[in-house]
């Protein structure tokens, strides 16, 4: 999926979510179309990046097409994703207490901060460490992503010691713009951030 454009990606990333929730056989490109908004002749060139050919009259079957994006996105059940989480706020608190990576390939396997309090108090479903052992765990545990829930005031130096020990993807919910390598993905999902975008799509 890497060596797809990026908007592809998102596209069939999203696809296979959406085909997940739906219980009918078959499923054409026109009726993609109508549920998403992407252009029908868009939907088929990006299923048939992934080697899925058909769809705007015959339709795909559903089971098919979903197997041949989960196994395109790395959801098929063939490997563990682990990942880390950083700030025990009450976003973090939230996300590593909760199940929001259930059923999927990704696996929350630690989480950091800068209070032993909180590493102590929290009842998360995986360990907490203060963040002085940050380096030593991502290395040691081979951890490649991280959901990034920090104070906006330390989210660069914090990022920057990610980075240089081995996280190569960041989920930042901070509201700062990560300025990293080319080669590390950053995915922005501040609150704050996702209401600007809609309303420079919506607002004149």
């Amino acid at each position: 999926m890497k060596t797809l454009p990026e908007r592809s990606r998102r596209r069939l990333v999203l696809l296979a979510q959406l085909l997940s929730q739906l219980e009918q056989d078959t499923i054409t490109s026109l009726d993609i179309e109508k549920l998403t908004g992407w252009s029908n002749s868009v939907i088929r060139r990006d299923i048939s990046m992934i080697g899925c050919i058909c769809g705007a009259s015959n339709g795909y079957h559903v089971d098919v097409l979903l197997r041949m994006l989960k196994k395109a996105i790395g959801e098929d059940g063939s490997r563990e994703r682990k990942c880390c989480l950083v700030g025990l706020g009450k976003l973090g608190e939230a996300l590593c207490t909760g199940d929001m990576l259930e059923g999927s390939s990704f696996k929350l396997v630690a989480g950091f901060d800068e209070s032993v309090n909180k590493t102590e108090v929290i009842k998360a479903s995986c360990p907490l460490y203060p963040t002085t052992k940050l380096e030593e765990i991502i290395k040691s545990q081979g951890i490649m992503y991280t959901i990034l829930a920090v104070p906006d005031a330390v989210a660069m130096s914090v990022a920057n010691r990610l980075v240089s020990c081995g996280i190569r993807g960041i989920v930042n919910y901070t509201n700062i713009v990560l300025t990293l390598d080319h080669d590390i993905f950053v995915e922005n999902v501040a609150t704050k951030t996702a209401l600007n975008v809609l309303a420079a799509a919506i607002e004149d």
